[in-house]
């Protein structure tokens, strides 16, 4: 049974969320994007798209694959879209790991000048979206698809899409009868020589909290330089995650972009890293220190994130930051 605070919690994040989508693009715009929604639940077509104002198209299968943001905003709200475009340069090379029906990878395609994108999805349903979406927006000499799984090892294993996408997630069953479809699982450490690739600009993981199992497996690449940004689907078990990544010299942000500042995260405690969030991010952003001036250059301001401009969430409390694992230690996801 779902609990009130629960159902408290979701109701202010899609609060939060239908707020920031009015101030990015407009009461108009989002009110054309409740025509779509409107239209689309009357005629409920087996297959959809939507047209994104800054370029790319979507198809997905409705309604398991339908991303309603974007049907309603009608393009990406999300800050770190604005942050990629605004310091993309030509040519990065770019993991998208959860690549889902490709809606980060369409946005690197087509926003980002010649960037080439590795996608990494599990679900066979997704990939062939995927595949649809990269002909239909004629990317397909710029963006790559490995059915698959990144984690914190390497093994066969078996994949279960859930009615809701978010849902899905790696099985331990094995055998040939079990439930899902067989993918195979690899850590990024181990992929990015397979792919002929030593150093990637952007790295977005996005598993629906699995990350820390992600960003195990990548921790040698990670501790070596070999990745520039990091964009990271927020979740109270990746905080441990976050404070070892300090400490291999990586620094954490929130962007806003109508200020073009780059709000740097110090802590991460979950009340420093979620609570305090100025605006409803739902990705935080880690930029390897020695890339930093590099990348942002002029573009972009960097300041701390000032906790007194920001309304905690009910329920929070403060606390002493997480201390980083061991270097070697693996937890399962």
């Amino acid at each position: 049974m779902t609990s009130p605070f629960f159902m408290l919690a979701r109701l202010r994040v899609v609060k939060d969320k239908l707020a920031w989508g009015l101030r990015v693009v407009g009461p108009w715009a989002a009110l054309r994007g409740a025509g779509r929604l409107s239209r689309l639940w009357l005629s409920r077509p087996a297959r959809a798209e939507v047209h994104l104002r800054s370029g790319p198209i979507l198809e997905f299968d409705y309604p398991h694959q339908f991303p309603p943001t974007l049907m309603l905003f009608g393009d990406f709200i999300d800050p770190e879209f604005a942050f990629l475009a605004r310091i993309a340069r030509p040519h990065w090379r770019i993991i998208d790991v959860g690549a889902a029906i490709g809606q980060f990878s369409m946005f690197s395609a087509v926003c980002l000048p010649d960037a080439t994108i590795h996608a990494f999805e599990p679900s066979g349903a997704n990939v062939a979206t995927l595949h649809r979406n990269i002909a239909r927006n004629g990317v397909g000499g710029r963006v790559f698809v490995h059915q698959g799984a990144l984690s914190n090892r390497r093994e066969t294993a078996r994949f279960t899409t859930a009615p809701k996408n978010w849902m899905s997630q790696l099985s331990d069953a094995y055998g040939e009868d079990g439930p899902g479809e067989l993918v195979p699982v690899d850590t990024l450490a181990a992929a990015l020589p397979r792919l002929g690739l030593d150093h990637v600009e952007v790295l977005k993981i996005n598993v629906a909290g699995f990350e820390p199992s992600v960003l195990e497996g990548a921790l040698p690449c990670l501790a070596a330089g070999k990745v520039d940004v990091l964009i990271l689907l927020l979740g109270v078990p990746s905080l441990v995650h976050y404070a070892a990544l300090a400490g291999l010299g990586y620094r954490f942000f929130y962007y806003h972009p109508e200020q073009q500042t780059l709000f740097e995260v110090t802590r991460f405690d979950a009340d420093s890293v979620l609570a305090h969030r100025p605006w409803p991010a739902r990705h935080i952003i880690a930029i390897r220190d020695a890339a930093l001036d590099a990348l942002v250059a002029e573009r972009v301001a960097v300041r701390p994130l000032d906790m007194r401009l920001a309304t905690p969430m009910p329920g929070r409390t403060g606390g002493e930051p997480v201390r980083p694992p061991p270097m070697g230690s693996v937890t399962r996801g």
